[in-house]
């Protein structure tokens, strides 16, 4: 299911700092970590990760170790 993202989560928990990939609660951070691969850059994709940590950790975790693995990160 998607998570329900308003403009305030936009403006206020973007994970880049420029309204996109808000990470406020577990299911944001859920769609957040599935839609990394639509980050700009490696810096960006790392900063989505960590920023999921906060929720999802076990996620998270899997996420870098594929990523790093892969030369995504």
């Amino acid at each position: 299911m998607a998570a329900k993202v308003t403009a305030e989560d936009r403006k206020k928990h973007s994970a880049t700092g420029d309204g996109r990939f808000p990470v406020k609660n577990a299911s944001q951070a859920h769609s957040a970590l599935k839609l990394r691969g639509h980050a700009k850059s490696k810096e960006e994709r790392r900063a989505i990760i960590r920023r999921c940590a906060k929720f999802i950790p076990e996620m998270a975790k899997k996420a870098w170790d594929q990523d790093k693995k892969e030369g995504a990160i």
